[in-house]
């Protein structure tokens, strides 16, 4: 690998922006102090593992970034690309090792008949929130609609509470994790200023590893990863390497 060259370990790189169960800061960490945790993490390290590497050294870096410093060789692998953001000119991807679901939030006062999608393409009625470094044109949202300003939930929500955005898109699979995580944030969520739906349409969308073209290892670790993947799928292992 082009980064690993001149180091024994590894490079990946994760959002900035806490993605839980599957890449999140803890501090329940050595002596207390923070690090980085998930099952995407897990997975992660047990791949490297099986392929007989040094676990990776892990960077949470603005999204567009890390992908393109793997694009560039200069970082080994990027941690959950959702399926829709797959490109393969560029990248070598792994099967996808989790799934995950979409849902919206909406003002309950401003749509007292409720949820106010019928489909899709209603979003593009409406300003639509998301958090920092998401891609909401996957959805078909114009970007002059786009609030994708928010660095966490809390901030996603206050908006929609106080009107500056319609709806709140964000995945069912990490407001569970937060709601169980975090009392304050559950009763946000749960609050009567607020109503929830699934996204209309919604299709599983699922998380994979990538790795650059132009990685010398990138197909081995790909095969590496894929055959990790799998076991740990057919063997319902998944659930147990959740933190």
């Amino acid at each position: 690998m082009l980064a690993s060259a001149a180091q024994a370990a590894p490079l990946a790189c994760a959002s900035d922006v806490d993605f839980p169960p599957y890449v999140f800061t803890s501090s329940s960490g050595f002596a207390g102090g923070a690090q980085d945790t998930g099952l995407a993490i897990n997975v992660l390290q047990r791949a490297l593992r099986r392929a007989g590497r040094e676990p990776a050294v892990i960077e949470r870096l603005p999204w567009k970034r890390c992908r393109e410093m793997v694009a560039h060789g200069q970082t080994d692998i990027a941690i959950d690309v959702p399926s829709r953001e797959l490109d393969e000119k560029r990248f070598l991807a792994t099967d996808a090792y989790a799934e995950v679901h979409h849902l919206y939030f909406y003002s309950a006062k401003k749509h007292p008949d409720g949820a106010p999608l019928r489909a899709l393409s209603d979003l593009k009625r409406y300003t639509v929130c998301g958090l920092f470094g998401n891609r909401l044109d996957a959805f078909g949202v114009d970007p002059s609609r786009q609030d994708i300003g928010s660095k966490n939930e809390r901030s996603a929500i206050t908006k929609i509470t106080e009107g500056r955005c319609d709806v709140f898109i964000e995945i069912r699979e990490v407001v569970d994790s937060l709601s169980e995580r975090d009392a304050a944030l559950r009763d946000l969520f749960n609050g009567p200023a607020l109503r929830r739906a699934d996204l209309p349409g919604d299709t599983p969308t699922g998380l994979h590893f990538e790795f650059s073209r132009a990685s010398k290892d990138g197909r081995a670790l790909q095969q590496s990863f894929n055959a990790t993947i799998r076991d740990l799928i057919r063997n319902n292992e998944m659930t147990r390497m959740m933190p």
